[in-house]
């Protein structure tokens, strides 16, 4: 079992997003301070947009609740578009949003951390990012593999200070499949092996195991959340 996070502080960005306001809502139901970009949960306070400023977004963190031993970083849901039809600025802004920025704000709170000897970072990516097998999401797959590459190698480098890095890939949540038709969903349901998608408070229990205050034993790590459709 899981032990208290009292006392702890976590920050949450893209917290409206997909599983997001779950993880939100299980970090403040186990007991610490919480701190989002966006969205309205109960228990956690909004300082507003990372927008291209790590620095300053963590700033505002540690003025809200004080130095963060948590960092999650979320993600949204993928904007399907066949590659050949993606134009150049669109893929390098993908590429910024879903790589660059969050790894700039992993480093900046890695750094903090490793000030106080411990922290816990879990970065939300997709599936698409390891297998390479989805249509229409090359931009992002792209983006998500090289920020699962990036987690190790964070997690490589900062391991003897405490902190650890992890990542989440996740595979057809309720919130990714909500606005297909039923026919699709129920297509995409007899794919998984497990016969359901997934449950948003599902992936938050996979955050609340990977920042556990025991959980200093695992670090570099990418855990699916699949449902069994993908395996390694």
């Amino acid at each position: 079992m899981a032990r208290s996070l009292t006392g702890w502080k976590a920050a949450v960005t893209l917290a409206d997003a997909g599983v997001m306001p779950a993880v939100v809502a299980a970090l403040v139901a186990a007991g610490a301070e919480v701190v989002v970009d966006s969205g309205a949960a109960d228990g956690a306070t909004v300082v507003g947009p990372v927008a291209g400023d790590a620095s300053g977004f963590l700033t505002r963190c540690e003025a809200a609740v004080g130095p963060l031993d948590i960092l999650v970083v979320g993600s949204g849901l993928v904007r399907n578009k066949p590659i050949l039809d993606v134009a150049d600025e669109d893929l390098a802004a993908t590429i910024a949003e879903e790589l660059v920025q969050p790894a700039i704000l992993m480093r900046e709170a890695a750094r903090a951390m490793l000030t106080r000897n411990g922290g816990r970072i879990v970065a939300f990516g997709s599936m698409s990012g390891k297998t390479g097998v989805h249509h229409n999401t090359a931009p992002a797959a792209a983006a998500k593999g090289g920020l699962f590459a990036f987690v190790r190698a964070l997690a490589a480098e900062v391991a003897e200070g405490g902190v650890t890095v992890n990542a989440i890939a996740t595979a057809l949540f309720e919130p990714q499949t909500a606005t297909m038709t039923e026919e699709k969903r129920t297509l995409l349901r007899g794919a998984v092996p497990v016969g359901r998608f997934g449950r948003s408070e599902e992936a938050a229990h996979a955050v609340l195991y990977l920042v556990d205050p025991d959980g200093g034993y695992v670090t570099g790590e990418c855990l699916n959340l699949s449902g069994g459709r993908f395996m390694d």
